[in-house]
């Protein structure tokens, strides 16, 4: 049986942990760590809960793995985010009062460990696709500089899924323009991506979460965070996904439907990633929501 003996701070032992104890099997390795964490899902529209709504590639990994049925998350993106990543309830990161809007300058304060700080310096090599939302107003808050060797997605808490534009969602009591936009949220590490306008945002963490996998270096064990952007609003689905559902009456039920299957579609599309690269047998893979 492996024994760990982890020097982290005492807020993060728990964390990284966890996912070593998950392991069932015991190899020289470190097993690879891949945490799927969806946005706005609810309990009752996964299909091994009964629901209307299938999602044959996370009924099959719930079935062969372990089911964690009475665990809590909190309400809203920033607080439940900023949790996963430090290990503190958000009281003692000063997130608890709402998501981080647009104009302000919160984010997950200077002397507080991440997650991926935690696994790198076990010797992780540590990805981010997709959403972040717990800091963004100066670069000391972003991903690259909490830990991940690598960022590609968006910093804010929502955007259109074919644009990638922020727009149309102010802070309460800031007033602003009718006309006021915030622009394209959606990045390459620090650099703005403008150049994927019209492409699906779904398919694009798929494709990236594709890409970081299958250009590992194996030497080191992965940590990979894919942060969807589904089941987010807005509302937004390519056609051929919302058709199985065409018989639900209410159009944002439907699209929600459809939304959902793209969404573990590409979570299957990553386990396969996985197995192509050789990585599956060793890979610990949890997926959650977060709210």
């Amino acid at each position: 049986m492996m024994e760990v003996c982890l020097r982290l701070p005492n807020d993060m032992k728990y964390l990284v942990f966890l996912f070593l104890a998950l392991s069932c099997h015991v190899t020289a390795k470190p097993p690879n760590i891949v945490f799927i964490l969806a946005d706005d899902y609810g309990y009752h529209d996964i299909g091994y809960h009964q629901s209307a709504i299938k999602t044959p590639v996370l009924d099959k990994l719930a079935a062969e793995g372990i089911k964690l049925e009475n665990y809590y998350v909190q309400p809203i993106c920033s607080p439940t985010r900023s949790q996963l990543m430090t290990g503190k309830y958000q009281i003692h990161t000063g997130l608890q009062h709402s998501i981080i809007w647009c104009p302000q300058t919160s984010c997950i304060p200077d002397n507080d460990v991440t997650m991926a700080q935690g696994l790198k310096s076990l010797g992780y090599a540590t990805h981010l696709v997709g959403k972040w939302h717990i800091g963004f107003s100066s670069k000391k808050c972003w991903p690259t500089r909490k830990g991940f060797d690598s960022f590609y997605g968006y910093l804010t808490g929502q955007a259109d899924y074919y644009t990638h534009v922020q727009e149309g969602v102010s802070m309460p009591g800031f007033d602003v323009p009718d006309d006021w936009h915030y622009g394209v949220d959606l990045r390459d590490n620090d650099k703005p991506i403008k150049s994927l306008n019209g492409t699906y945002g779904t398919f694009i963490w798929n494709d990236k979460a594709h890409d970081v996998i299958m250009n590992h270096n194996t030497s080191k064990p992965l940590f990979l965070y894919m942060a969807l952007q589904a089941v987010h609003a807005p509302l937004q689905v390519p056609e051929h996904y919302k058709k199985p559902y065409e018989y639900i009456k209410d159009s944002n039920r439907s699209t929600y439907a459809g939304m959902v299957a793209s969404m573990d579609e590409a979570v299957g599309n990553l386990t396969q990633s996985l197995k192509n690269k050789g990585l599956w047998d060793n890979t610990i893979i949890v997926f959650s929501t977060g709210m």
